[in-house]
């Protein structure tokens, strides 16, 4: 019985004509967590900003600033961790894995993804029991209830599994567990040979 391929895609990001249908079927999710977690990126970056004017101009400084930089840096690092997941942007040292029989690969790629999902599932777990546990807690300052912080929490380990699951199934496949995303694509590239040829309107040379 001869090895299991491994296509060229396998240890890339699939392109999206390439994904599964699990793939577009938490599209929109992937989409909606990009977006919130753009949108919470912004706010820290315009947050020092306000605190310098409110301090300089207005000489009101916003009381808590701190507090809301730490929550929002908080949620940012779990909003995107499903988005490293799926992209496969964490370190993964598939050089080592080149070296093995290519059964070898397809095991180790189940065996990693099957504990990806399980190691997100069980923090995600955690993270709820601690949350129900915390309900008439908040931060001191701003009060800001500690559901909130841990909601974030729960949620990006959750979708995480959830990116691990489905690239169980891709691992089984043997297809690109990552996914590239076209925002992400980098810019089309003139063809110098066509921009340097000279014009040839006349039909022929001089």
């Amino acid at each position: 019985m001869s090895d299991i391929t491994n296509p060229p895609c396998a240890l890339e990001g699939a392109k999206p004509d390439e994904r599964t249908v699990l793939d577009r079927t938490v599209e929109p999710l992937r989409k909606a967590m990009r977006r919130f977690s753009l949108a919470l990126l912004i706010v820290l970056i315009l947050l020092p900003s306000v605190q310098v004017f409110l301090r300089t101009l207005v000489h009101r400084p916003f009381i808590g600033a701190e507090e809301l930089a730490r929550f929002i840096l908080i949620c940012v690092v779990f909003v995107t961790l499903p988005y490293v997941v799926s992209s496969g942007a964490s370190i993964r040292m598939e050089e080592i894995m080149s070296f093995f029989p290519r059964r070898v690969q397809w095991f180790l790629r189940v065996l990693f993804t099957v504990t990806g999902a399980a190691a997100y599932g069980v923090a995600a777990y955690s993270v709820a029991v601690a949350t129900l546990k915390n309900l008439d807690n908040a931060t001191p300052t701003l009060g800001i209830p500690y559901w909130v912080f841990f909601s974030t929490a729960f949620c990006g380990l959750l979708f995480s599994s959830v990116e691990s699951a489905v690239q169980v199934v891709k691992a089984f496949l043997n297809r690109s567990l990552y996914v590239s995303f076209a925002e992400e694509a980098p810019p089309e590239e003139p063809d110098l040979v066509t921009v340097l040829a000279p014009s040839n309107k006349d039909g022929g040379g001089a």
